[in-house]
């Protein structure tokens, strides 16, 4: 069922706006908040709500290639791990590279270097994190964009109980964005994959991590 208000979503944004492919290649724009490129000298706030946390973040577009910001996270879920649930807070930076490589879309390169805190039943664990996604963008319509790529928000965690952890996970899926006007636009995002945690000295064990979100961008005057 965590599925179904996508699926919903991603046919509602497309039947909004009815132009063909190519004048939605030609006119989509920037100001895209996953998948695409907020413009130079474009700077938005965004928030998303859902499974693992609240976030809530600022980007800005240095060029129309580079995008850079902060977030804040609240994760009531781990890091997507039903079996690992767990409060935690997190701080990271946000910045988005544009890959020109000749494919008909480009690629965009994001990268949430960071730290979090975690606090499991009787300890704490804080994580040093590098999260890095690559995903493609792509147009249907001047106001949609739809994205797809992969996730990998790897972290080492340094426990109160004196372990040391690492988290490698593998999130695949995507996203579709709407701008309802200039300013305002709806996103929803799905990933699924494995996640593998070890503890060295310690057991690895592999689970399946997910995230489900729905967020809001306003981009500033």
């Amino acid at each position: 069922m965590r599925h179904t208000w996508f699926g919903v979503a991603t046919l509602a944004a497309i039947a909004v706006s009815q132009p063909t492919w190519g004048a939605a290649r030609e006119a989509a724009g920037s100001g895209w908040t996953n998948g695409g490129m907020m413009g130079s000298g474009t700077q938005a706030v965004y928030g998303t709500v859902g499974y693992p946390g609240i976030t809530i973040g600022y980007l800005r577009g240095l060029s129309d290639t580079l995008d850079a910001g902060g977030r804040f996270s609240l994760n009531y879920g781990g890091e997507g791990v039903p079996q690992a649930t767990a409060f935690g807070i997190k701080l990271a930076g946000d910045f988005k590279l544009k890959l020109d490589i000749g494919l008909p879309y480009p690629l965009v390169l994001r990268a949430l270097p960071g730290i979090n805190l975690y606090f499991p039943t009787g300890f704490t664990i804080f994580n040093i994190a590098l999260p890095v996604g690559l995903d493609v963008g792509i147009p249907v319509a001047p106001n949609v964009l739809v994205n797809a790529g992969v996730q990998v928000p790897w972290a080492i965690g340094f426990w109160s109980l004196g372990f040391t952890s690492m988290q490698i996970p593998f999130l695949f899926g995507g996203g579709v964005e709407l701008k309802t006007d200039s300013r305002l636009s709806l996103h929803a995002q799905v990933h699924l994959g494995p996640y593998v945690g070890i503890v060295f000295g310690g057991l690895s064990q592999t689970f399946v991590a997910f995230d489900t979100l729905l967020g809001v961008t306003y981009r500033l005057p």
